[in-house]
């Protein structure tokens, strides 16, 4: 009885919804990398990602989606690793409301602004993003994991008339991450605000992001207040000098900590 109840809330569940539709989507890089701190200064780097989404909807107008990753790459001689598929993000939408969970992207991960300037193939380790810093080390907020099993969390994220707002939660209690990004959009400005809660220590924080355009430029400011008096400020800015080529630039005051996101 109990296993033929299950198949009749599954069939219930599906009914009139269309058949889903899976979609590929990615890129491939490759180039040489420099660091005189390595043993090895110059390194070949590549990498590859594809994305596979899968989406039905019902005829009510609810959007089921479901996304992993294959992704593979490497740097230099030394630690080379095999391609691998992330763990699943799944969720539902309808209007501007989504709902997320599984891998989920985290709301400071998608707070607008956060890696604005960012330079170099391989954004040069993201030193320039105002919530690495070194007191937590790199990356401590929840982010879509590409070859691995991410967060395991909750997110809702909601967007209308230029204003948006994302909630994300995860991890067990001792470990866990409460966020929040709030944004506008006008003309062609953008400003957010974010606040991530967690019982780790080291890892609260508050950001402040304003990007826009002023004639071919794109200009960017970005300010953290990070526990622990680990404050950093980023001023980007990126040049149209061609068909097809562009300059980017950042100072970020604070301590940094650096390193690349997979």
């Amino acid at each position: 009885m109990k296993n033929l109840l299950i198949a009749t809330t599954a069939l219930v569940a599906t009914a009139g919804m269309a058949a889903a539709e899976i979609n590929f989507s990615g890129g491939a890089r490759f180039g040489v990398t420099y660091n005189d701190s390595r043993a090895s200064e110059t390194a070949v780097h590549t990498r590859f990602t594809l994305n596979i989404d899968g989406t039905a909807e019902t005829d009510s107008g609810v959007e089921f989606f479901a996304r992993v990753r294959v992704r593979g790459g490497n740097t230099g001689d030394t630690g080379l690793a095999a391609t691998t598929v992330s763990a699943p993000r799944v969720g539902a939408t309808m209007g501007g409301l989504t709902v997320a969970a599984g891998n989920i992207n985290g709301a400071i991960e998608s707070l607008p602004g956060l890696y604005s300037g960012s330079v170099g193939l391989t954004g040069l380790s993201w030193g320039g993003v105002v919530t690495n810093y070194s007191g937590a080390g790199a990356w401590g907020w929840d982010a879509f994991s590409s070859d691995g099993g991410g967060s395991n969390g909750v997110e809702v994220i909601y967007s209308s008339n230029g204003f948006g707002v994302h909630v994300s939660q995860a991890g067990a209690s001792g470990a866990a991450r409460t966020a929040i990004n709030v944004s506008y959009n006008f003309s062609d400005w953008t400003v957010a605000l974010g606040h991530q809660s967690s019982d780790v220590a080291l890892e609260d924080t508050t950001i402040l992001t304003v990007a826009g355009t002023i004639g071919n430029v794109a200009v960017g400011f970005a300010h953290a207040d990070n526990e622990g008096n680990n404050d950093a400020t980023r001023i980007n800015a990126t040049f149209e000098v061609g068909a097809g080529t562009k300059v980017n630039s950042n100072v970020k005051i604070g301590r940094a900590s650096c390193r690349e996101r997979v």
